[in-house]
């Protein structure tokens, strides 16, 4: 039996209150075992010891991960193999063995030097039956854990059309008994040189044995309406998103945009996110609709990392689960306290991240002449024009550590010349200083000078063909909660107009951005009315900590670090901690 099974709950909690309050203030922990002293009790091949979502349950359980890719510059074999041993023990850990699914972010497996050959899924192969390569290994374990897995690689293909190979970004879903059963193409390329793309894109979904039925798209992919907004036609709520996303303030920020889609089509998005700085790339996150966040982690941190959560299907109003946790070989899913759900991001600095092109914006600087000021302008850029009502409060004993300005925008923008789109906007922005110039940077600091009681915004968008969504940051670089405020699209038919209305509803002292941002795409006939949410919302509480910093006893992490391979496990009754050396 292992050590962790003899100890009594009241030890572990006491080790687990000891180990939090040292965690709090910035200590290591230095209660290290080695990693496989666990592994060696946790064979899946043994009789299952969990009981799987089935069509009847009102929710399903997933894994996401955070994945530090090595760099390009060792040997590619070397490089690969790396990941598939880190992926392998991600998908072994206590921490994923209740999960349905689990999820691996986009472009940290393989590469263009060592692609693999993907079979049709309508010729329901098993590759762990036949031997050779990463996609064998990866059919191997999803049998032997008995989880589907949605794994993003480089896949070669030849076209006999062409009578060529061919190299495509490519999503794999693998089933529990490890066969292809879903295989995406990425339409939407994003500085990917060497990269195919299919004709069209590809519309492509997956049933589950417990009832939902996923949709699949990558990355860059959610910004257009094809694949995304089709699957959205077709009644899908449910979609797997591996993603390696570079942030650009004030409004793509990662995790930002995620949560700003998913509330916009009211889908559950299950988004797991490369972790790499030097391309501005992090963001991993369970989105959960109208409801936000379950889960979200945006950091400058070289992470490794896989996160269990528990998703109400869409359609149920279960969405009281955050983390869980599991406590013995009996499953339990403990109702947890949701203030832990945005995981504190460290060392943002590190996080190159791109700037949105504000300069072509209408901006108006707020200039507040009161301690108690509401301030309203109609703001125009071309023919686009957004009404804005603030209501603030200045501290005026506190030093002005920034300035904020409400801006417009409606037009076509370019992403670095990859792909140009259609968007409006319409939001209030931070700036460091009072030059626009400074306007969507990372802030080194807040003195909460500068309070916003209450923000309305509201516009005329275009209604066919336009997906307009909440759009929010705080300085942790997260979006805020649901409840802090509301949203409504209301369509005219007629005029083809669909007015957009977002009220900041809770005060708010460490806001970066908030607005509306719409993406106006042609060719398809596409309508997203929001209605206005029901009245018995919970209202944020403004004295409480969203840090998130005194959850760890509250969800299951398997974390490793990139830099020192340190893996540490967070249980609700105890913490175990262990250690693999490099």
């Amino acid at each position: 039996m292992a050590l962790w099974k003899k100890l009594r709950p009241t030890a572990w909690q006491f080790l687990a209150v000891l180990l939090t309050i040292t965690q709090l203030t910035g200590i290591r922990a230095s209660a290290h075992v080695d990693r496989e002293y666990y592994m060696e009790e946790e064979n899946y091949g043994d009789e299952v010891l969990y009981a799987r979502s089935t069509p009847e349950s009102t929710d399903y359980i997933v894994s996401v991960v955070e994945f530090h890719p090595e760099s390009m510059n060792m040997p590619i074999e070397q490089r690969t193999k790396i990941h598939l041993d880190e992926y392998s023990h991600l998908i072994r850990s206590h921490e994923a063995r209740l999960a349905d699914i689990i999820v691996f972010p986009e472009l940290t497996l393989n590469s263009l030097s060592d692609t693999v050959f993907v079979p049709e899924p309508n010729q329901h192969i098993a590759p762990c039956d036949d031997h050779g390569t990463i996609l064998v290994a990866l059919s191997c374990l999803a049998r032997e854990v008995q989880k589907y897995l949605v794994i993003n690689l480089s896949e070669q293909f030849y076209l006999q059309s062409q009578a060529e190979t061919v190299r495509y970004n490519t999503n794999v879903v693998f089933d529990r008994n490890g066969t292809v059963i879903a295989r995406y193409r990425k339409f939407n390329l994003f500085k990917e040189p060497g990269t195919s793309v299919t004709a069209t894109p590809e519309l492509i979904s997956f049933e589950t044995d417990f009832g939902v039925r996923f949709g699949v798209f990558t990355c860059f992919d959610i910004l257009f309406a094809a694949p995304t907004l089709e699957l959205i036609k077709q009644g899908l709520r449910d979609f797997v998103f591996p993603a390696f996303w570079t942030s650009e303030p004030p409004f793509l920020t990662s995790t930002q945009i995620f949560e700003s889609w998913a509330y916009a089509t009211n889908a559950n998005l299950i988004t797991s996110g490369t972790n790499y700085g030097p391309s501005g790339a992090t963001g991993t996150g369970v989105f959960n609709g109208r409801n936000g966040a379950l889960l979200t982690h945006y950091t400058g941190q070289p992470t490794r990392a896989l996160y269990t959560v528990k998703v109400p299907k869409s359609g149920t109003k279960d969405v009281n689960s955050r983390y869980h946790s599991d406590t013995s070989d009996v499953l339990e899913v403990p109702m947890v306290e949701t203030s832990g759900h945005r995981l504190p991001g460290y060392e943002l600095e590190n996080v190159r991240m791109g700037r949105d092109f504000l300069e072509q914006f209408t901006t108006i600087q707020l200039n507040p002449v009161r301690q108690h000021d509401l301030i309203s302008q109609i703001i125009c850029n071309g023919m686009f024009c957004c009404d804005f009502t603030v209501s603030l409060m200045m501290d005026t004993t506190l030093q002005p550590t920034h300035y904020y300005r409400l801006a417009v925008f409606d037009g076509v923008r370019t992403f670095q010349g990859f792909a140009d789109a259609h968007v409006s906007i319409c939001g209030v922005i931070v700036c460091a200083n009072q030059s626009i110039t400074s306007c969507g940077l990372l802030l080194p600091k807040n003195s909460g000078y500068m309070q916003f009681s209450a923000i309305s915004i509201s516009g005329q968008f275009i209604a066919n063909g336009t997906l307009a969504m909440p759009n929010t940051l705080d300085m942790r670089m997260y979006s805020y909660d649901t409840s802090y405020y509301t949203f409504t699209s209301q369509i005219n038919h007629t005029s083809n107009i669909q007015l957009v209305n977002m009220n900041l509803t809770s005060p708010v002292s460490d806001m970066q951005t908030f607005g509306i941002y719409a993406f106006n795409h042609k060719n398809i006939e596409f309508y997203n009315p929001i209605d206005a949410p029901e009245e018995n919302s919970p209202k944020p509480d403004p004295n409480e900590d969203d840090q998130g910093g005194a959850s760890g006893l509250l969800y299951t992490l398997c974390s490793i670090s990139a830099q020192d391979y340190n893996l540490q496990r967070h249980l609700t009754d105890g913490i175990k901690s262990c250690h693999r050396n490099p």
